[in-house]
């Protein structure tokens, strides 16, 4: 019986997700298919961020100074939420250094930043094109240099909960204070319903 109704909830859940999922708009990121691993291991795609608004940047774990200022960035982004909206902005950080920023090392540098789980998440992808495209769709520029390093954008992206883009602090004047407002009016916009 419980394992019936257990069954029953999954399947629920997932059907909702799906309907969710294709009832996003033409502009939403989150029609990419990609699949990308977060910091537990587990393969997901964007669409699994939908439902709630997203502050979003992509970072390498291993860099010393841009990285940990973004992180440092959305971190001051949280704390300036009105308190009603606090727990209703998920934080995400895209590695694109798949080769050595595993699910291990995304924790560890989540432990290291205080950064909690699941309102902060970590992906990353294996295939370098869906990299480019995620960071083609946010603004966000990156290079490998010779020494292993790379040379890449700074800033953080804002998505409504359908992950159309809101706004940006990537190569503009924009700060993150300038967010706050945007995440605020996209609770006020319509999300489409689930059929």
């Amino acid at each position: 019986m419980i394992k019936a109704l257990i069954l029953l909830l999954l399947n629920l859940s997932i059907g909702l997700a799906g309907a969710f999922a294709a009832d996003l708009p033409n502009d939403s990121i989150y029609q990419v298919k990609s699949k990308w691993v977060d910091q537990s291991g587990k393969t997901v795609e964007l669409s699994s961020l939908a439902g709630k608004p997203v502050a979003i940047s992509m970072i390498y774990l291993s860099c010393k100074f841009s990285c940990p200022t973004t992180v440092s960035h959305m971190k001051a982004l949280q704390r300036m939420l009105p308190e009603h909206l606090k727990n209703d902005i998920q934080f995400v950080l895209v590695s694109f250094d798949p080769t050595h920023d595993t699910p291990a090392a995304m924790k560890k540098f989540a432990g290291k930043h205080s950064l909690e789980f699941p309102q902060w998440r970590f992906i990353t992808a294996r295939n370098e094109s869906d990299l480019r495209e995620l960071s083609s769709l946010i603004e966000f520029k990156y290079r490998k240099i010779a020494n292993g390093d790379f040379e890449h954008s700074f800033g953080i992206a804002a998505l409504d909960a359908e992950g159309r883009m809101i706004g940006s602090t990537i190569g503009s004047s924009m700060e993150e204070k300038d967010l706050v407002p945007l995440f605020e009016k996209s609770f006020l916009r319509p999300i489409a319903a689930v059929q």
